[in-house]
């Protein structure tokens, strides 16, 4: 096969790589993506999300790459207080699910990121703030049946 040379090929290339298994060689298109582009968010969140499977703190480095060049990436909050969590820094994570459900627009679909920070904030020990983000997270998604409803 030639080599790749455009990023749809490497995206391509490297999501197959990944779905085999084969995270290394699906980072190494990811990078080759990020050097054409360096300024797509999506390469940085798509090559955090594999590093994220063996490693959080080199995903997090993506993950804010990617929030330095769109600060309004909803995903790459979540992903990275994902990441934070996993290591533990549960204070970052809440953060940064605060941050996700501050840039979300408003719409009730983003019970889920109060259940994360519920999740995140009883880890810390605040246990009242994680009821009240679980109570929001229901009235959301029961605002979320009526929308489905509807259509």
């Amino acid at each position: 096969m030639n080599e790749p040379k455009t990023i749809s090929e490497l995206m391509t290339l490297g999501m197959e790589e990944c779905k085999k298994g084969n995270y290394n060689s699906a980072i190494i298109y990811l990078n080759k993506a990020i050097e054409i582009d360096p300024n797509d968010c999506r390469f940085y969140i798509s090559r955090g999300t594999i590093k994220a499977k063996e490693n959080h703190e080199d995903a997090i480095e993506d993950y804010t790459e990617a929030i330095e060049i769109d600060p309004n990436n909803v995903f790459a909050y979540r992903l990275r207080a994902d990441s934070k969590c996993k290591l533990g820094d549960y204070l970052g994570a809440i953060d940064d699910y605060t941050k996700a459900i501050e840039i979300f627009p408003n719409k009730p679909n983003k019970s889920y990121l109060y259940n994360y920070r519920a999740s995140a904030k009883r880890k810390s020990g605040d246990n009242k703030g994680a009821d009240q983000d679980d109570i929001k997270a229901d009235k959301l998604k029961s605002m979320e049946s009526k929308y489905e409803s509807m259509e």
